[in-house]
């Protein structure tokens, strides 16, 4: 019983330490580390249009979060631009496995359309 309790004061204790941030959930991005997932996200795009496409261009962010998975995973609502002028918004997945061939993979999921998943080096 004298351990169910500690227990429980632990647990309560966890819960109103006032870290929001659960190991391995996804965090929303701001400030600097937003700053450094948009050049992330330039990076896969400029590099996907110099080979097999799509070639877009960021109008905005509009949402970012990342996520330690096995590896880790960069999720964006943004808009983008395609190469006829267009500005769609676009939701946009960056897994990085950096230790494999090909290991970013790049999922872009917009309206009307059918998701496209695309791989390039780091």
């Amino acid at each position: 019983m004298f351990v169910a309790k500690i227990l429980l004061i632990c647990a309560a204790v966890a819960l109103v330490s006032g870290n929001p941030q659960t190991l391995g959930a996804p965090r929303q991005l701001s400030g600097a580390d937003l700053e450094q997932s948009k050049r992330t996200l330039q990076e896969s795009l400029t590099k996907l249009a110099a080979g097999e496409g799509p070639n877009y261009r960021i109008s905005k962010i509009l949402s970012a979060s990342h996520q330690v998975v096995a590896g880790s995973l960069d999720r964006y609502t943004v808009e983008l631009i395609d190469s006829n002028g267009q500005t769609k918004v676009c939701d946009v997945k960056i897994w990085s496995r950096t230790w494999l061939p090909n290991g970013i993979e790049v999922t872009f999921e917009c309206p009307n359309e059918e998701p496209l998943v695309r791989k390039h080096n780091p």
